[in-house]
This record gives C-alpha cells, structure tokens and sequence, in this order.
C-alpha cells in the first residue's frame, strides 16, 4: 500500500499539466461534427471580414473545394463561413540590476549553507560595474486561430464547427495561413481532437 499514494500522485500530476502547445512549424486542428453533411450539396464560402487577407483565404477555400469534389456557388443551401484572428503573444522584461544573489538550503535560522554573492557584472541582467542589457522572456507565443463553420440556409441549424491553431513569429504570415486550408477541407464533416500537422 506504501506504492499507492506516490502512484496516485503521479497520474494526478499528469491530468493536471495543460496540453503543451504546438511547435513552431506546426498547427492543431479541433473540429466538431453536429449532423451529417448532405452528399452532393454545394457550398457559398462566406468570410466574416473582408480584409485582403480574407478574400485571399476566400479563393483558396473555393480551389481547394474544388479540387475534392466540392461545387461552389452563390445561392447554395449550405455556407461555409470562416474567420481569422491574430493573438499577439506576451513578453516579459527584466531591466532591473541584480546586485546581490542569496542562496540557502534547509535550515531555520537562514537555512544551511546559505550564500550571498556580490553581482559584479553581468551583461544580461547588470550588476555593480554595469547596467547590462536586460531579459526578454516569452510568457504566451503569438498565435494564428481560424475559425470555421457550416450551416443549413434552409433550417439554420449548425452542421459543422472546426478551429485551427498556430504559433506564429510573425502574426501577418500568408504562407501559414493558406496552409491551413487543405487540412480543414480534408476533415470536412469530421469530428477531430488535437490533430498536428505541417505549416510547410
């Protein structure tokens, strides 16, 4: 019995730890499957803004339909509708000096072995005999998230909902956003969980 506990611990652990995000590189697909999709109906690809980088999105959705069977037409009973959103990622800074470092281990009354260090210099963080250059630390990574849906013009009912996630270095990247058409297209009307793929 003494092996329980540090097993149960461990596994609880593990549910606890957050999903690591994707690489640079890579993007994870979410979709979500309502009702099935009717055999042979055409769709309307509908963008929610029509930004230049929207209606680009809006041609590529529309090829790439295309090239898997899809018809495209203005008064189809079914509307794809997507939308993209950039988040911009969180940094922070550290521009203050550190002049003195304090270490101790164990102990009441100051811990055992415990350490003061004078920062002389220091060319990240500064120290007596220079104001260093500072730390620039990620704390969220830019992100690129597409949204996309499905609906019956006839009903109104919602047939199909997916989501597209990327890391980004740079929140405007054409070349990621376009990838991320065919990897949608192909799991049309599918239920996914966390699926990986290649932005290149």
């Amino acid at each position: 019995m003494r092996f329980v506990a540090p097993i149960v611990i461990f596994v609880l652990l593990l549910l606890a730890v957050p999903s690591q995000a994707q690489e640079y590189g890579q993007g994870v697909l979410n979709a979500m499957a309502y009702r099935k999709l009717p055999d042979g109906q055409a769709l309307r690809v509908v963008p929610l803004d029509n930004s230049d980088r929207n209606l680009a999105l809006q041609e590529e959705f529309e090829r790439t339909l295309r090239e898997n069977g899809f018809t495209i037409s203005d008064s189809a009973q079914l509307t794809l509708t997507f939308e993209t959103r950039d988040q911009i990622g969180a940094y922070k800074t550290r521009d203050r000096r550190a002049f003195v470092e304090l270490s101790a281990k164990g102990g009441r009354e100051g811990g055992e072995n415990a350490k003061m260090l004078f920062n002389l210099y220091d060319s990240n963080t500064g120290g007596v005999f220079n104001e260093g250059k500072g730390e620039t630390s990620i704390v969220t990574r830019s992100q690129f998230r597409m949204d996309v849906t499905i609906d019956d013009n006839s009903n109104g009912k919602r047939l199909w909902q997916a989501w597209a996630i990327a890391n980004i270095s740079q929140a405007n990247n054409t070349a990621i956003t376009k990838s991320m058409v065919p990897v949608l297209v192909k799991n049309l009307g599918s239920t996914v969980k966390r699926q990986t793929f290649s932005l290149y």
